[in-house]
């Protein structure tokens, strides 16, 4: 931890403007203070007899003033009186009018009310509502046909307001319609004045500004005010009744307290010659502050030393005269060392804080003090405590001036670094093991800057292989293996110079000038990566003899299968023979029976050449082909196994197909492997069951979908399920549920599906009551195709609507 020599090496400048501190002045100097403070009496008198005076013209002043406004504040609370007035009786006016165009049969509708209120309310917001309804009491408004003002009420929330009722003509409503006429409940327009917008608009800003006005109610209850202010004892008022239109009312104005100003001449002549006896005074006392400026100066020298000694509680003080004794120390020093103040002050060298091996050594720091020599960076030494423990410190040493100029001693801070001085050998500790940890890695760990600086740190394996450069500048190609907006970056990177394959993981950090750099750990990964291509070799042989395997399998059911059509085209020569014997032969029938005979023919080769070609190549051979055609062919070479097994094969195909970019005989394997699963799993799940569960008509649904950019294929059985626990173990190489099985089958058919960037798995059958029906495995392929091809152009040969075929 760097120490600041500066922050506790030089005492505060003196500051010859500030006064000093009376309290560490000797004895004697204080009396001297005191008896000099004697002049200042005569301005102290004068003073006095400047405020009495002017207390009795102020007192003068403010009854006078008051009187002033006594009268200021009557006309002004008749002023409010009137301008309430005035406002309620122009809103009472206006409703009159609306009442008599309501009674002469205008404004009589809904919207025509609603506007001529809205316009009413817009001249006089302290109306916050107009309505009109019937009075069926006949109340005193409707009996005499004038507008009556009701006391006033309050809300909820403690705001009040006054109730206006005006009827809308004398007595009862007549209406005429021809030469009938109807009596009906007299009409009420009500208004609702709030008592606080009613203050607030009607009064006048230059009034609200000066006082306060209130209205209360007879009680001498307060309804509303202009100002929230809250009322001082000393406050005048001064009530008048509202009168009309509200009867009952009183209108209250709190007059706010104002300064009265001297105007008076005769004042102004006092106060000018109070001023020219304080001059007066106030030069004899400069007269006698320059007497007093010798021992003023003392006095300073005095305070500079304390403040210099005591400005800091936490840092231990020492100060020195030029002959190396001490003369001061403070508090601090004392904490941290243990010893006394009269234990330390007048001691010359050797110090009582010295420890007992290191005088020699000490000695020499108080003769560097002495001469002023130093080093900025302070001195660490040990100190020794009073308990016989030590501690280390630091100490910075800077000359001690006088109020003259003259150099004193010199004064010492001291430090305590124990703490400090141990958290920089810890960390030293570890950073080495640090760095030992780092030269041992088999790894390459690097930091360069991102600004292409260079290399900022490498360690010895990072050295061995790549010297002074960086790993992208011996690479030849580069794999990456996460997404770039990932805070971790990671890339499989050759280097042809060395044969070798590197896993390199990137992070950005903020290096220890705090720029922005890049972290690499780069992993010799060559073993793994031969590994893989061993791997990958191995499983194309895999999906060779899979192929091998699986037509070995279906060979005596595709003899079965190629009798049927070699058994048709026997009968169909059989009867053109007999036909030409019996001389019934004709030549239509003739074409006709070899006809079907050339369709046999023609269907035991399509089968032959399926089978071919579906074991014959080991290398992918990606096309453009039609799904529906793949899944067909599977379904043809499926079908020889699951007919003998009675299982029925039914292909749903949910919407137009489009072309997919495969190998159509990888694809063709991996549906023709799930079929040949589907259907062991139904019989296996049939010799299970009992008897009476059996289904006499086992299907697999395979049905054909297509979503967001993909084509999904699903084959449903009605097996037995597979082991949630163990579905991912499904695919894994040489997993099997079956006792004769390889544990291949579902490995491989995963790594096609993956290779043209699809996925498979599997999920169980449920039913309502959560058993398990089955199982189905989705396969998910990419709708892809070579550029110029659009997936959707190519429908030739697809069917329009949804279909459902039938393979058994």
């Amino acid at each position: 931890m760097p120490d600041n020599p500066t922050a506790s090496v030089t005492p505060p400048a003196p500051d010859i403007r500030s006064e000093p501190d009376i309290s560490s002045l000797p004895l004697s100097l204080r009396h001297d203070s005191w008896r000099s403070n004697a002049w200042l009496l005569m301005p102290l008198a004068s003073i006095i007899v400047f405020f009495v005076v002017m207390g009795l013209v102020l007192w003068n002043l403010a009854q006078r003033e008051q009187q002033l406004q006594a009268n200021t504040l009557h006309r002004n609370v008749m002023w409010a009186q009137q301008q309430i007035q005035l406002t309620a009786a122009s809103a009472q006016q206006q409703l009159q009018a609306l009442a008599h165009e309501i009674a002469a049969g205008h404004n009589d509708t809904p919207a025509a009310f609603e506007a001529a209120t809205r316009t009413i309310i817009q001249q006089h917001p302290e109306i916050t509502r107009i309505s009109i309804n019937h009075n069926h009491n006949h109340n005193h408004s409707a009996a005499s046909g004038n507008p009556v003002w009701l006391p006033p009420t309050s809300d909820d929330s403690g705001n009040y307001s006054l109730t206006l009722h005006v009827p809308v003509c004398p007595g009862a409503e007549t209406r005429s319609s021809g030469k009938n006429k109807t009596r009906s409940s007299a009409r009420v327009i009500t208004a609702v004045f709030s008592v606080t917008d009613l203050l607030r608009h009607a009064l006048p800003p230059e009034l609200m500004t000066k006082y306060r006005i209130s209205l209360l109610d007879a009680r001498r209850q307060e309804l509303a005010s202009t100002s929230t202010r809250p009322l001082l004892p000393n406050d005048t008022f001064e009530d008048l009744p509202l009168g009309a239109p509200a009867h009952g009312l009183i209108v209250r104005a709190y007059a706010y307290a104002q300064l009265a100003w001297m105007t008076n001449g005769a004042l102004t002549w006092l106060v000018a010659g109070l001023s020219c006896f304080i001059l007066w005074n106030l030069w004899s006392l400069w007269r006698h502050s320059q007497q007093r400026f010798r021992t003023q100066q003392a006095l300073y020298a005095e305070a500079f030393f304390r403040r210099a000694m005591e400005n800091s509680v936490r840092i231990g003080m020492r100060a020195l005269d030029l002959r190396g004794r001490i003369t001061h120390v403070n508090s601090a020093f004392c904490q941290m060392t243990g010893w006394s103040e009269s234990d330390l002050v007048g001691q010359a060298p050797p110090f009582p804080y010295w420890p007992h091996d290191a005088h020699a050594q000490m000695q020499g720091y108080i003769d560097m003090t002495l001469q002023g020599k130093t080093p900025p960076s302070g001195l660490e030494m040990r100190v020794r405590r009073k308990d016989d423990s030590v501690f280390y410190a630091r100490l910075f040493s800077s000359p001690l001036i006088d109020s003259t100029g003259q150099q004193t001693g010199w004064m010492s801070t001291m430090t305590d670094i124990t703490e400090p001085k141990r958290v920089r050998e810890e960390l030293a500790a570890s950073h080495q093991r640090f760095t030992m940890v780092l030269e041992s890695l088999d790894a390459a760990v690097s930091v360069i800057a991102t600004d292409g600086s260079g290399l900022l740190f490498a360690n010895r394996y990072y050295r061995n292989l790549f010297g002074t450069q960086t790993i992208h500048d011996d690479a030849d190609f580069s794999i990456p293996s996460t997404s770039g907006a990932a805070p971790t970056q990671e890339q499989e990177i050759y280097v042809a110079r060395l044969q070798k394959w590197f896993d390199v993981r990137h992070h950005a950090i903020q290096w220890v000038d705090g720029h922005p750099a890049q972290i690499q750990i780069a992993t010799d990964i060559t073993t793994r990566m031969q590994m893989q291509e061993i791997a990958r070799q191995q499983n194309d042989r895999l999906q060779f003899t899979s192929r091998l395997v699986t037509m070995g399998e279906m060979a005596s059911l595709l003899a079965h299968e190629l009798n049927q059509p070699l058994a048709a085209i026997n009968n169909y020569c059989s009867g053109a023979t007999a036909l030409v014997k019996a001389q019934r032969a004709t030549p239509e029938a003739l074409l006709h029976t070899l006809g079907k005979a050339s369709q046999q023919a023609i269907r035991a080769g399509m089968i032959i050449r399926r089978i071919r070609g579906f074991v014959k190549r080991n290398e992918p051979r990606r096309q453009s082909a039609r799904i529906t055609d793949i899944i067909g062919d599977a379904v043809e070479l499926a079908a020889i196994e699951t007919h003998q097994r009675r299982i029925r094969i039914v292909t749903d195909i949910r919407s137009r197909m489009p072309l997919v970019y495969v190998d159509p005989v990888l694809i063709e394997q991996v549906l023709v492997n799930l079929l040949k699963n589907a259907a062991e799993a139904m019989v296996a799940a049939r010799q299970t069951r009992a008897q009476s569960q059996a289904k006499s008509d086992q299907v697999i649904r395979v049905v054909v979908r297509r979503e967001s950019g993909h084509v999904h294929i699903s084959v449903i059985d009605q097996g037995t399920g597979v082991n949630e626990a163990a579905t991912e173990s499904l695919f894994e190489p040489f997993h099997s549920t079956k006792i004769d099985g390889m544990g291949m089958g579902l490995n491989i058919c995963r790594s096609i599906i993956e290779s043209h960037h699809g996925s498979l798995w599997a999920v169980n059958n449920m039913d309502d009551r959560g058993n398990i029906t089955g199982a189905t495995f989705h396969c998910r392929l990419p709708i892809g195709e070579p550029a110029g091809i659009d997936a959707d152009s190519v429908q030739t040969g697809q069917p329009e609507h949804p279909t459902l075929t039938e393979k058994s």
